[in-house]
């Protein structure tokens, strides 16, 4: 070996060999190794919480309502320059496609869409368990809820939808909408002198434990609502008065408004003391025929205002014809106690009375349907001309004369004087002589009971309803 080693050409080659690793040492560096550069030009990113976005759901069957979990965790490497650029959340999509899914539980793959020149290492989880239910679409009446009291002297009135609307659509998943309890707006009063209009009013849901429901999906979303505010009011019957008198030959039929109550508004103290209103009044001059007639609703008895401002009138006429009823009992009323009375003309207490109307109202007319009363309210004992009272059926009236009248001659009988007289002559002694005169016989039945006189025999027209 010794001898191999001190041979002149062995330390040559071992003198090139020893002076090529030396030259490597000095001229290699490992900075700008090929390998080193490609190492330290990558780095490394973990994203904690990607958020998952779905996507493709049939939004008009299906709705989405629980999804676990809602974030993963993504590694992902890339130069450090394009990972600088692209630090933000939004940068990094994460997805899970729900596209031909249908109602229930299911576990699906995730997506992720990354910034150009970043590559995914790792993604967890790389599935997420959803839940899709079906959806349902239901009308629901809109209820019209106030907050707060109006001023002082007024009420709350009646709460309007301004506009068509009246139903809202709503929508939920299936289960969800057996819950529903209530489909409202809200509209605060507080403080209100007049009517308040809130232009855009929250339609909200309810459940029935009355829990806003806030996944529900509204159409529309907002209402026009308008609550009126006024002072105190009340509900009346209608009654139409009438003045003037129809055209020569023509009587009423019907008259029949289109409504049968009106609001009348007023003072409370006012109010209390009203049962009907009559403030509708229908000049006969006027109904030329049978058709509508609008007639103005005027203010009386302290009534401030009406509504409506007017009604319509169905007015039925006809050509009158005339009937006539006889033996028609007089009904006497107003009697003072201890007093009797009786007919003296007519001597049998019974009139004829001649009435007209249409023929279909005096076709069906019976003769209890009149009444004729003679009033002795206040009158002394003795004989009295007393001016009867005709009450007849709605659109019908009497048939007088010119400036007749139908009277009754009545005689009132102090019944405590009479029977005086029958105990004195009683009490006379002796015998007889002659026959005793002729008692006076008793009164005959005079018919005395209540009744309900509308006006005096002298009226020409009678149509109040």
């Amino acid at each position: 070996m010794d001898k191999w080693l001190s041979h002149p050409t062995a330390l040559k080659i071992i003198s090139v060999i020893v002076g090529l690793l030396l030259w490597a040492v000095v001229h290699i560096d490992p900075d700008t190794s090929p390998q080193t550069v490609t190492t330290t030009n990558f780095d490394t990113k973990t994203i904690e919480a990607s958020v998952i976005t779905p996507e493709g759901l049939d939004a008009d069957k299906y709705v989405l309502t629980a999804m676990e979990p809602t974030v993963v965790r993504l590694n992902v490497q890339g130069r450090l320059s394009d990972l600088l650029k692209n630090s933000s959340l939004d940068d990094y999509v994460v997805k899970v496609d729900l596209k031909g899914t249908k109602a229930g539980i299911q576990e699906l793959p995730l997506t992720v869409s990354l910034p150009k020149g970043i590559q995914l290492v790792d993604m967890s989880p790389r599935t997420v368990t959803v839940q899709i239910e079906e959806i349902l679409t239901n009308p629901f009446e809109l209820q019209v809820v106030t907050e707060g009291n109006p001023a002082d002297g007024y009420v709350e009135g009646a709460s309007t939808i301004v506009g068509p609307t009246q139903a809202v659509q709503v929508t939920l998943p299936k289960d969800d909408m057996s819950r529903v309890g209530l489909v409202t707006t809200e509209v605060n009063i507080e403080g209100a002198d007049k009517t308040v209009v809130n232009k855009k009013a929250k339609v909200l849901v309810y459940d029935t434990d009355g829990i806003e429901m806030t996944n529900a999906i509204i159409s529309p979303e907002t209402v026009h609502v308008e609550v009126k505010v006024t002072p105190p009011f009340k509900k009346l019957p209608l009654q139409v008065r009438y003045t003037g008198t129809l055209p020569e030959g023509l009587s009423l039929v019907s008259v029949k408004p289109a409504i049968d109550q009106v609001t009348v508004f007023g003072e409370q103290k006012a109010l209390d003391e009203l049962k009907v209103y009559d403030g509708v009044v229908l000049d006969l001059s006027k109904v030329k025929q049978s058709g509508s007639l609008q007639v103005k609703t005027e203010p009386v008895d302290g009534i401030k205002s009406i509504d409506p401002g007017e009604v319509t009138l169905e007015v039925v006429v006809a050509p009158n014809i005339t009937r006539t009823f006889t033996g028609l009992p007089v009904k006497i009323e107003g009697l003072a106690s201890g007093t009797s009375a009786i007919i003296r003309t007519p001597a049998d207490g019974k009139f004829d009375l001649t009435v007209n109307g249409a023929e279909s109202v005096l076709s069906s007319l019976k003769a209890e349907a009149i009444t004729i009363i003679a009033n002795t309210e206040g009158l002394t004992p003795g004989l009295h001309v007393v001016t009867l009272q005709v009450d007849v059926p709605a659109y019908v009236s009497t048939v007088l004369a010119e400036g007749q009248t139908l009277t009754v001659s009545i005689e009132i009988i102090d019944d405590e004087a009479t029977g005086s007289e029958q105990d004195n002559s009683e009490e006379v002694g002796g015998t007889p002589t002659e026959e005793p005169p002729a008692s006076t016989p008793p009164p005959p039945d005079t018919g005395e009971e209540n009744g309900n006189g509308s006006g005096n025999a002298g009226d020409s027209t009678n149509t109040n309803p």
